[in-house]
């Protein structure tokens, strides 16, 4: 009998202990640290290559406000609807998204083009 209540009781907790690791909470915990730990920040630039087989796109910008200096840099697109909007040459704004080692463009907006230097004439 003292064997069965024995067998019994290390089997409760052992049960318990796997249902307690098994637990979701934590993982929940995590994913709002991380959704708090994203970072964004704008950058402009010009589209200078475009790789669709992994959704990287070159962008030639300048210096981006608190992250880093200007540079040429590929970038990963996550959304494929995003990575459609642009075309090479294509003058751009966009949002740098950066949480840990994590680091994507989306939110892609085509610059307006550059207005033309008013002192310049046309000459036929």
């Amino acid at each position: 009998m003292r064997t069965v209540t024995l067998f019994l009781t290390m089997s409760l907790l052992a049960a318990g202990l796997l249902l307690t690791g098994c637990s979701s909470a934590p993982k929940a915990e995590e994913k709002a640290a991380s959704k708090e730990a994203m970072k964004q920040y704008q950058l402009k630039g010009e589209i200078m290559g475009l790789d669709a087989s992994q959704r990287v796109v070159t962008v030639k910008h300048g210096a981006i406000e608190g992250f880093m200096g200007a540079m040429t840099m590929g970038y990963p697109v996550k959304d494929p609807a995003e990575f459609s909007k642009i075309a090479m040459g294509d003058q751009i704004t966009a949002t740098v998204y950066v949480s840990g080692d994590d680091m994507y463009l989306g939110n892609f907006q085509k610059a307006p083009p550059q207005a033309k230097d008013a002192t310049t004439t046309d000459k036929k």
